[in-house]
């Protein structure tokens, strides 16, 4: 393995990580969601009463596992191995 090819390594695992890190700060979801529910604060008398809690939708983009970072990912699995195998057959054909 040549210097070129670690470096085709290194970077799709950059991107891999950044990708995971993403969808793990915007909520772990595995699917894609246009909103989230949001439970708005109850008073004590509410809570005395014994009623359930308001929810409110607030519009907000959240990343899912499987339609957004699942194929970026393998995209950068797909791409880095063509990069990693056109590199090495390169590196052959200068030798002989």
């Amino acid at each position: 393995m040549n210097s070129k090819q670690k470096y085709v390594i290194v970077v799709a695992l950059i991107l891999i990580a950044a990708a995971l890190i993403w969808w793990l700060g915007s909520g772990s979801e595995i699917l894609s969601k246009d909103g989230i529910w949001i439970e708005k604060p109850m008073t004590e008398l509410d809570k005395a009463l014994g009623s359930k809690p308001q929810l409110e939708f607030k519009e907000q983009f959240t990343l899912g596992l499987i339609p957004h970072v699942a194929v970026f990912s393998g995209l950068v699995v797909l791409i880095s191995t063509i990069l990693f195998f056109t590199i090495k057959t390169k590196k052959i054909q200068e030798t002989k």
